[in-house]
């Protein structure tokens, strides 16, 4: 099992104009891993589903694919035990994991900044995985261009395949989202109290559906 969230899957995805692309996009790389947008990089702000995505993806795969290793982490983690790794001496491990997977999804690659030893690791795990074909989601919270403390061989790595944004969700996607999430739910909320929120919460989906969850435990 690849470990990512269970609930991430296409079917609890809202599609509206703000990323509709981004979602058929994934869709397909899930399909047929590593044969089209490779790598695939997903940016955006704080809770406008990059996430969701990148899981959904290992999700549909670990669901279509019985013999592909699916490998989901976050910057944060790959960093930690890479530096774990070389304190215990145990690099090949870290390497054998990671090199040998199908399809490899990493989230919030901004936390690569500065660490120039990852970044070196992160960038020979790309073309060992580029070189066969293996399929690698990035998500990011900003695009490539506007990551300072990046190496410029591992910016033009990131920047080779798909890159798609994620915009705010629109009124009427805020809406479908809500919708979705109160049906999912069993709750009554009446339909003028789901566009109050709708039109008071337009930042992205998590505060859209922490508004509605503090709602329904008044």
């Amino acid at each position: 099992n690849p470990n990512p969230n269970e609930a991430s899957t296409f079917g609890n995805f809202v599609n509206g104009s703000n990323n509709s692309f981004a979602a058929n996009a994934a869709r397909a790389m899930a399909k047929n891993p590593g044969t089209g947008y490779n790598p695939c990089l997903i940016y955006g702000g704080v809770g406008l589903g990059k996430t969701h995505l990148s899981q959904s993806i290992g999700n549909q795969v670990h669901h279509e694919f019985d013999n592909l290793k699916i490998v989901y982490v976050t910057m944060e983690s790959f960093t930690n035990e890479f530096i774990q790794s070389i304190r215990e001496k145990k690099t090949h491990l870290f390497k054998n994991k990671y090199r040998y997977a199908d399809v490899l999804l990493i989230d919030d690659i901004h936390f690569l900044q500065k660490k120039t030893e990852t970044q070196e690791e992160l960038f020979h795990t790309f073309n060992a995985l580029y070189d066969a074909n293996k399929q690698m989601v990035f998500t990011c919270d900003r695009p490539v261009s506007e990551l300072k403390e990046l190496t410029d061989k591992l910016r033009s790595r990131f920047e080779r395949g798909l890159t798609v944004e994620l915009q705010p969700p629109s009124f009427e996607t805020r809406y479908a989202i809500l919708k979705k999430k109160i049906e999912r739910s069993n709750i009554e909320i009446p339909e003028q109290v789901i566009e109050l929120i709708c039109n008071n919460v337009t930042t992205n989906v998590r505060d859209l559906e922490a508004a509605l969850t503090k709602l329904v435990a008044y």
